[in-house]
């Protein structure tokens, strides 16, 4: 999950831009913006699943808990909803929406344990909220719980992380449809000696723009396998081979152009936003280190990305949080991530 590119338009003029096109002249009126974020859960989760006995695990568990402290998403948050404000999307997916939860102390070894209850973090509410501060009201369309991943630490605390996909909705735009769901093609892994999957998958909401309906789906494939990320797209695409309508798929696909989601996507009929307004222009958005205070190495891959079927055509494709001043007051990249916005044109 890395990437990179330099804002084609300074933040202020995309602002303004992007507040033009929701006017409601008849021009605009037919236009939807999109934008797609990885909020970046905060840490590296390998260095837990790759530890092969359990004082290995717990350290690197307590390690993955201070990086994802030291990632502090109350400020990062900020940092993301100050691009929201200024692009003023109709629909955001969202991806890594973590729910970090705590128990001390914890009993995650023993025979009956009891699931971590306290909020440390929940990152769909935490950037909820700097909207609002913004004066903005952003509308969850459709959640989908994937990955649920509880972890003792050294400090005897149980640390719990539970993965999401999110589509916001702003206030004023009606959807319908609302659908999740998570893929049948899996990536196992062993965590403390216990197997399980990562779970991935997409979700779907239906608006109106133009009096025209515009199924907007939202997906993060999975990131480690590319023969499991090959048959994830394989799945979505089958799911959306009756569809007639006008559909914009977004997300973090993890694959970069010519390959596996990108491929497949493609090959459905699908055009690629960034591509259709800049050509062969590297458009990177993956990915910054895994301390988001660092600055080195940079962006170096595009698979942060927004595609359109049917009567729909892209007007414009923005990078966004890549620039050095799109680092929050405490230095912080908002996510190691870059995020494309994308104004689209309903035919």
């Amino acid at each position: 999950m890395r990437a990179r590119r330099p804002m084609l338009i300074p933040l202020a003029a995309a602002g303004a831009l992007f507040a033009a096109c929701g006017s409601d002249d008849g021009a605009s009126a037919r236009q939807l913006t999109v934008m797609t974020r990885n909020l970046y859960l905060g840490a590296d989760l390998t260095p837990a699943l790759v530890a092969t006995s359990p004082s290995q695990f717990a350290a690197a568990a307590t390690a993955i808990w201070d990086m994802v402290k030291k990632n502090d998403f109350t400020d990062r948050a900020q940092g993301i909803a100050a691009e929201i404000a200024a692009a003023r999307p109709d629909l955001v997916a969202l991806q890594e929406v973590a729910l970090w939860r705590t128990q001390s102390p914890g009993d995650a070894t023993s025979a009956n344990p009891t699931p971590a209850t306290t909020v440390a973090y929940d990152f769909l509410e935490l950037v909820r909220a700097e909207l609002a501060k913004r004066g903005l009201s952003y509308e969850v369309a459709e959640a989908l719980d994937l990955t649920d991943l509880e972890i003792p630490i050294q400090t005897g605390e149980d640390v719990r992380f539970t993965d999401r996909d999110v589509i916001l909705a702003q206030s004023g735009v009606a959807v319908s449809g609302a659908q999740g769901r998570v893929f049948d093609i899996l990536l196992p892994v062993t965590v403390a000696g216990t197997t399980q999957s990562v779970k991935r998958g997409w979700t779907r909401v239906t608006a109106t723009f133009a009096g025209q309906p515009v199924t907007f789906v939202n997906t993060h494939l999975e990131a480690e396998s590319g023969i499991v990320r090959t048959a994830q797209a394989a799945e979505l695409m089958a799911s959306l081979a009756s569809e007639t309508s006008r559909i914009v798929l977004a997300g973090d696909l993890n694959s970069v152009p010519g390959t596996e989601g990108h491929l497949a996507a493609t090959g459905a009929g699908f055009s690629d936003a960034w591509t259709v307004v800049h050509g062969a222009d590297p458009g990177l958005t993956c990915c910054w280190p895994e301390d988001l205070a660092a600055t080195a190495p940079g962006l170096s891959s595009r698979i942060d990305l927004v595609l359109t079927r049917g009567a729909l055509h892209a007007t414009s494709a923005t990078i966004v949080g890549e620039e050095t001043a799109d680092r929050t007051a405490a230095g912080r990249w908002p996510s190691d991530h870059a995020g494309l916005v994308a104004a689209i044109h309903v035919d």
